[in-house]
């Protein structure tokens, strides 16, 4: 999974890392950390993902230029 690179509406995002965490119930999820620059500096940032969800709508700005709603211009 390291190193698996997805798309997201032309924006690059790539796995650097996996870790698990114990779920409530006790059983383990598998959670990947995904890199990518931002659409508005071009500085890297991160994010989470955990490994088995089926939708992938990740965060286009780091935390410092995020803007909830607000589209990313082109």
């Amino acid at each position: 999974m390291i190193g698996l690179v997805r798309d997201f509406r032309g924006q690059r995002y790539e796995v650097v890392e996996k870790s698990e965490r114990t779920r409530r119930d006790g059983t383990l999820a598998i959670i990947l950390h995904w890199e990518s620059m931002c659409a508005d500096c071009g500085e890297p940032f991160r994010l989470t993902t955990p490994a088995a969800s089926s939708k992938f709508e990740p965060n286009r700005r780091c935390q410092k230029h995020k803007r909830p709603g607000q589209r990313v211009k082109s």
